[in-house]
């Protein structure tokens, strides 16, 4: 590097310059002085011309130009025109289980359960309101709605 301090008195005020040059550029960009346009020029517009492009139809193909065999299309598959019907979101009623009132064994219990707001006691199999307990245990239940099996825990 340099050595002495020479060199301290050459670079430190170059660096200054430059620095002050960015903060001039900085300040300049961010100032509210816009410049003001003095003489309004008028601007005529012109459409401009196009040429109408030539039409074109592409011929069929016989042979393939690099295998020199012949041309065979794929055939299409028809779609069938069967309407799908869009299945609706089951939705099951407000059921909650509340627990086991008698017995413990799964044989002889009988298990309360809401179902819309009303309270419910219940044996295995049982249907109510198109609700069927299938499983019971302590602490859940399965129930069958639609013939779609959904389980419930006890709540606390």
């Amino acid at each position: 590097m340099l050595k002495g301090k020479k060199a301290l008195y050459i670079l430190l005020p170059l660096v200054a310059l430059i620095w002050g040059a960015i903060v001039v550029q900085v300040i300049g960009a961010f100032s509210d002085d816009d410049p003001v346009r003095t003489g309004v020029t008028s601007v005529n517009i012109t459409p401009v011309k196009t040429k109408e492009r030539e039409k074109f139809t592409l011929g069929t193909v016989d042979r393939d130009p690099f295998l020199g065999t012949l041309y065979q299309p794929k055939k299409k598959k028809r779609k069938s025109t069967t309407p799908r019907v869009k299945k609706t979101k089951l939705v099951w009623p407000s059921i909650r289980y509340k627990g086991v009132v008698s017995g413990q064994n799964s044989a002889n219990a009988i298990y309360l359960i809401e179902i819309n707001g009303t309270d419910q006691l219940m044996n295995l199999k049982q249907t109510i309101d198109g609700i069927t307990l299938q499983r019971g245990k302590s602490g859940s239940v399965s129930l069958r709605y639609k013939k779609i099996i959904k389980e419930f825990k006890i709540i606390n």
